[in-house]
């Protein structure tokens, strides 16, 4: 049953073409590198440390790869590969197999944190204080509760992601719960619970300090007892949450309640996807107001488009509140600058380098439709642009709550910046809209906006389209001018109108060419194992 399942995954995968095949595999293998020289400096770092050292720090490390485990595929916006249960509850198939195929996936998810346990494990057989033997078993069982728990933790977040008015305050509140370590890492703040609990941490209560103590071979069988008592715990919690989102009605849960009559939210809303309508004439106005209502109708999107502002302050705000404000005073001087970029490229994944995603097989219209395409192109990148900026005003906004000094010329500044940024991004997405068009399926929030392998071409092409505006900065710090910064900026804007426009013709040409692969992409559905 199982091979049946991942073969008919294979096989809806193999659509992709040998080229997207290559492409997959040169980015995997790139990737995992990457891991694989994390891994070694594991392998080293344990390998040469002293016992008293490796006992202090393993609770720690093995923490942070617990952490790791769970907290990424949340906070990447994208919660790895799972099983797309209303396609197999048809199959007379046990609840226990397919509860073992969604735990084997989850692996898929922390692939990189076995890299560095094996590395670790690997310097345990080195170092001759320790026996990596002793290691080999405390080790396997943590790896599997941490599967184990990242299955119950997935189903029970997908199953609150799925509920209105709620997955976009549960990211909010995610997010800000993350925020407040690296606030008191940052700004040197330590409140006085805070060494009681570095205490509680090297208790062999902890999943991950009984799991470090038995590996160093330093304790005896209570701790190995506690580690496979959490193991137990986390197979009934992942158990428990998959057996209820078998019963579970994710169409009930995303249901809007009926309305009689028109709120004045309605109206305020109604009013702001019109408001196109009043700059351009149709159809590029009805494409602009399409685009703007299903985007803001889009589970997927709203949650992409709340993490837009609320990670990135998570991420750089702490060093701008902290009493070490004065080591980052360049940062703070671009601070709104820096987390609207951020918000831009993150907002990417659910718009303009895959524009056709939401619309799946209904795009089709736009290529039987009279209207140029490029016209649809141009209204879909307007439309985003409209979100980026209500982004912008949004972090504006949020900085001056928290009393981030900033003038209105760095508020000048940052929509410029942002705007210039956006003709290089937008002309490049166009292109990548029609190589790479995905469907994408607008319930799932849990799942991002493009493939691995085009993944790693976008991490590719951000500092190519951020170039220009870095060039911009650089002349300013080297020749202290605030005339040359804006006059490299105003010929970074045209180079960027000129990239855009050849983008869009190639694009065209492109999509005219291409025009049954990509409707066939997009008219494509995913296989047994919904994955990003």
């Amino acid at each position: 049953m199982i091979a049946a399942i991942l073969r008919a995954q294979w096989l809806s995968m193999r659509l992709g073409g040998r080229r997207g095949r290559v492409f997959n595999v040169i980015t995997g293998v790139t990737w995992y590198a990457v891991w694989t020289a994390l891994a070694y400096g594991a392998f080293r770092l344990v390998s040469r440390s002293p016992l008293p050292t490796l006992r202090f720090a393993s609770p720690l490390a093995l923490m942070g790869v617990c952490i790791y485990w769970q907290a990424m595929p949340i906070l990447s916006a994208s919660m790895g590969s799972a099983l797309d249960l209303r396609k197999l509850l048809a199959y007379p198939i046990p609840h226990r197999k397919l509860f073992l195929v969604e735990v084997l996936l989850r692996l898929t998810t922390g692939a990189e944190m076995v890299l560095i346990l094996i590395g670790g494990l690997a310097g345990l057989f080195r170092n001759p204080a320790t026996s990596g033997w002793a290691a080999v078993i405390p080790v396997t069982i943590f790896v599997i509760f941490n599967v184990l728990l990242a299955s119950g933790a997935r189903s029970l977040l997908e199953r609150l992601l799925s509920k209105r008015k709620i997955r976009e305050l549960l990211v909010f509140l995610i997010f800000m719960l993350w925020m407040v370590p690296r606030f008191f890492l940052v700004t040197g703040y330590r409140p006085s619970w805070l060494g009681r609990w570095s205490h509680a941490i090297e208790n062999a209560a902890w999943p991950w300090t009984a799991a470090a103590w038995v590996s160093l071979g330093q304790a005896g069988w209570y701790p190995l007892l506690l580690l496979i008592g959490w193991t137990l715990l986390a197979g009934c919690f992942g158990r428990l949450q998959f057996e209820r989102n078998l019963r579970f009605d994710a169409v009930a849960a995303r249901a809007a309640p009926y309305s009689n009559g028109t709120s004045r939210m309605s109206a305020l809303a109604d009013a702001f996807y019109r408001f196109p309508s009043a700059l351009f004439r149709d159809p590029l106005a009805a494409i602009i107001e399409k685009e703007m209502r299903s985007l803001s109708r889009t589970p997927r999107y709203r949650m992409v488009f709340v993490m837009g502002f609320s990670f990135g302050l998570m991420v750089w705000l702490p060093m701008i509140l902290g009493g070490r404000a004065d080591s980052h005073s360049q940062l703070s001087a671009h601070f709104l600058t820096v987390v609207c970029v951020y918000a831009l490229t993150l907002l990417g994944q659910v718009s303009y380098w895959n524009c056709f995603g939401f619309d799946r097989s209904a795009a089709q219209i736009f290529f039987a439709a009279p209207q140029p395409l490029s016209r649809t192109l141009v209204g879909k990148n307007l439309a985003s642009l409209i979100f980026i900026y209500l982004e912008v005003l949004i972090l504006a906004g949020v900085t001056a709550l928290f009393r981030v000094s900033y003038g209105v010329g760095q508020l000048v500044e940052t929509l410029i910046v942002i705007g210039v940024c956006s003709l290089y991004m937008l002309g490049m997405g166009n292109i990548t809209s029609v190589q790479y068009p995905r469907a994408l399926n607008p319930e799932r929030v849990s799942q991002g906006g493009a493939s691995s392998r085009f993944q790693a071409l976008v991490f590719l092409l951000y500092p190519v389209s951020l170039l220009p505006v870095l060039l911009a900065y650089l002349a300013r710090y080297a020749l202290r001018s605030e005339l040359i910064f804006y006059l490299v900026l105003a010929i970074a804007a045209l180079i960027g109108a000129a990239v855009y426009w050849i983008a869009m013709e190639s694009a065209v040409s492109t999509a005219i060419e291409r025009r049954e692969s990509i409707i066939q992409a997009l008219s494509t559905a995913d296989g047994p194992i919904a994955s990003d």
